[in-house]
């Protein structure tokens, strides 16, 4: 009889998306722009495509690049609501759900002169203000709405809270459902103030992917700098670890980070 495959389904930002993976050294940056956002790239390249081959899932993604928190939380209540989601609920399939956080200084908002849900990035995560671009179609909206943020609500500390209950509700439905999901953090390790068993490395101060790369060239050169005086991403630009035009990890970190994953994921499987 014909087993159906398990399924993995995954939520994050463009880390998660891949974005940036078929980065070449030598790259000019118009070439590296034409390639970047390709979605069959940043699969072909990306760490997801590693963990779906190793254990031969059937995959959904709903990682983006420049995705919010806000963004992924909404993606999901749509897609586990959706008739797609029943019918492979009702197959009786094994379901795992992989969710990566990614900056608390994004958000997601619906903008009527756009008529859609625009990311709205308050500060990158080295601290530049972003670059107009990355407003959608009519960004005026966008940056009221952002200085009132900025002026008036932003709060880390705030945000990290509101994550936090995030993960018990989505841990709590999950497990009525009898799906295993699993957290990490992407390049923000945040000191967070709930116990979560599925977290990946929760009681690690620095655990997110940025973090893993890092980790991983300090013992291949064999570093002696101290880990407290190091800054992950400073590190990471500074000895060529990601790409040097949007700052994303390159082919083989992306298959560091799918030897991570994969990893984490047998020892909770």
């Amino acid at each position: 009889m014909f087993k159906m495959k398990d399924v993995l389904i995954t939520f994050g930002c463009s880390w998660t998306f891949g974005q940036g993976s078929a980065y070449k050294e030598g790259m000019t940056e118009d070439e590296y722009d034409k390639i970047y956002l390709d979605k069959d790239l940043c699969w072909e390249n990306g760490w997801r495509r590693h963990v779906v081959e190793h254990f031969d899932f059937d995959h959904i993604n709903f990682g983006l690049g420049g995705s919010s928190n806000d963004k992924q939380f909404r993606l999901a209540q749509k897609f586990f609501v959706s008739k797609r989601f029943k019918e492979i609920y009702q197959q009786n399939r094994k379901i795992y759900v992989l969710w990566g956080t990614t900056s608390v200084n994004r958000y997601d908002f619906w903008i009527k002169q756009n008529y859609q849900y625009e990311h709205i990035f308050l500060k990158h995560t080295d601290g530049q203000d972003v670059h107009p671009d990355l407003f959608g179609r009519n960004s005026e909206p966008i940056d009221h709405i952002a200085a009132c943020l900025t002026k008036y609500s932003y709060y880390e500390p705030a945000r990290v809270k509101e994550l936090e209950l995030q993960f018990l509700h989505w841990n709590q439905y999950f497990k009525l459902l009898g799906i295993k999901n699993f957290w990490y953090d992407t390049f923000s390790s945040f000191n967070y103030s709930v116990d979560l068993p599925n977290f990946f490395d929760l009681k690690k101060r620095r655990r997110d992917l940025l973090s893993v790369l890092v980790n991983n060239h300090r013992e291949k050169v064999k570093s002696k700098i101290p880990i407290w005086h190091i800054d992950d991403f400073v590190y990471a630009r500074d000895n060529n670890l990601l790409n040097p035009y949007t700052y994303h990890p390159k082919t083989d970190g992306y298959k560091q980070l799918g030897d991570h994953m994969i990893k984490k994921l047998q020892e909770h499987i």
